[in-house]
């Protein structure tokens, strides 16, 4: 009973082929050293990079205040057309950012400082959350605090309330306490973002740091208790998703359910191969090329008829863009028939010169996947625009102008648990534990960035033109439809 796969032989038969193998003792031996040293090498990286902040803090907060003062003083913010003491009588040019996530928290870095501007920004909660990595939480909810933070704070102002209604010249905004204000407005920049299934994004209730800490711990202990854990859907979200709870509690029976006949299908061959073959290696059931009749909490019906049941169920596909604003405003006229915001190639809502739209809640005609660093260069791109209408200068196309080709470069990392995962850059694809702590290095110096610290936006600002710079030349972004 013990060895059902070998009934028919003698135990001192079985017992070298099931546990004396040395191909699979040299496996073990070495996934527990690419562990430890990925642990090790986690722990070196945080403690200098803790130290780098530090010291490049004592350079960069007194520089930033030397220089801000100086352009007051002698910089125009209106080019070198007008004179520092002219702009200085020019009327102060009202920009409002809605949304404090990865758009949204860009635009208002790039716009950070900048004389003639008074900068806005609104959002329904008072911190900012680290998307990509949240889906950990699901398992470990103490790491909520490295994952989230207050929203930073700087040159521009903080409204905390929800937008209800968007037109040409002002929002209207829904404070919690009850009260509506009015903000004109020169610029728009709408980052709302988009809904996906909660927890992953948070409940208008968890306003605060507090409140949603304590609503992943609620979702934590659901997915401790279950026995079982039904996903639907096989993309990024899905298989990171199930890849936590794999890789947390190995005992649990997980099963992915896809339409695909794969998983994570946007991203090259490699990757989608890697991903599969490291849930079959665990157990886990895939059923892909399987369309959903109908699910509930406990349960899922397939197209030909076939139940699951699990004690859990995570539905990890369909999100809804962020623009009730737009529908309760002037501006309805540019929604698409999913609700989102059409833009045209300068990232500007369809027939708003002043306003734009960034991130997930816009469509832009490249038709770029929505990803965390897109919805980055949307902003900077965005607010470099609004620098560049108020100074009469002509506007960068998105992406041509920024990336210096019709496409971005396609980068993403795609977790495995703690240990493993495929980080892909273009045709460049790379699998195992360098993903994973590539995973960890960016979600820790992102979070710095968003948070305004000076590590952050050193690293970011050398990274993200090392990557445009190797995306033009050496790692070029593969063609449609190629793998």
């Amino acid at each position: 009973q013990a060895f059902p796969c070998c009934e028919h032989k003698l135990k001192r038969k079985c017992l070298p082929s099931c546990f004396g193998s040395r191909g699979v003792l040299r496996k073990l031996a070495m996934g527990a050293c690419a562990v430890v040293m990925l642990v090790a090498l986690q722990a070196f990286f945080w403690m200098w990079l803790a130290l780098l902040d530090c010291l490049v803090g004592i350079v960069y907060y007194p520089a930033v205040c030397l220089w801000r003062r100086f352009c007051c003083k002698f910089r125009s913010p209106f080019g070198a057309n007008v004179h520092a003491d002219e702009a200085r009588s020019m009327p102060v040019k009202t920009v409002v950012v809605v949304g404090g996530n990865f758009g949204g928290l860009a635009a208002v870095h790039t716009m950070a400082g900048k004389a003639g501007f008074r900068v806005i920004l609104i959002d329904q909660r008072e911190y900012f959350e680290y998307t990509p990595g949240v889906l950990r939480l699901f398992c470990d909810p103490q790491l909520f605090r490295t994952m989230a933070s207050p929203t930073p704070q700087g040159t521009h102002e903080f409204v905390l309330g929800t937008v209800t209604s968007v037109s040409l010249d002002h929002v209207i905004v829904s404070q919690i306490s009850g009260c509506t204000r009015r903000i004109d407005l020169d610029y728009l920049i709408l980052a709302t973002g988009a809904d996906y299934r909660q927890p992953i994004t948070p409940p208008p209730s968890d306003i605060s740091l507090s409140l949603r800490a304590a609503s992943w711990h609620r979702e934590a202990a659901r997915v401790r208790t279950a026995e079982s854990v039904l996903i639907l859907g096989g993309g990024a979200v899905g298989t990171e998703l199930a890849a936590e709870i794999v890789c947390h509690f190995p005992r649990k029976r997980v099963t992915i359910v896809d339409a695909q006949p794969s998983l994570v299908p946007l991203f090259p061959r490699q990757t989608t191969q890697h991903v599969e073959r490291w849930f079959r290696n665990r157990g886990v059931e895939l059923f892909l090329g399987q369309p959903l009749e109908k699910w509930d909490d406990c349960s899922c019906t397939t197209k030909d008829g076939q139940v699951i049941q699990a004690d859990v169920v995570f539905v990890c596909f369909g999100m809804r863009c962020n623009s009730q604003c737009i529908s309760g405003g002037d501006m309805h006229g540019c929604l698409g028939p999913r609700k989102e915001v059409r833009v045209d190639d300068y990232l500007r809502i369809e027939g708003r010169p002043c306003a734009f739209a960034v991130g997930d809640v816009m469509a832009h005609p490249s038709g770029e996947i929505k990803q965390a660093y897109y919805a980055e260069m949307n902003g900077a791109v965005a607010a470099q625009n609004v620098l560049r209408h108020a100074r009469g200068k002509p506007l960068l196309r998105y992406p041509e102008d920024f990336a210096g080709a019709s496409v971005m470069p396609l980068v993403y990392v795609v977790s495995l648990g703690r240990y493993d995962g495929s980080l892909g850059f273009n045709r460049l694809v790379i699998n195992g534990p360098f993903a994973a702590l590539m995973k960890w290095f960016i979600e820790w110096t992102k979070m710095r960035q968003m948070e305004g610290r000076p590590i952050g936006l050193l690293i970011w600002t050398i990274a993200d033109a090392i990557t445009i710079f190797l995306s033009r030349t050496c790692l070029k972004p593969a063609a449609k439809g190629s793998d």
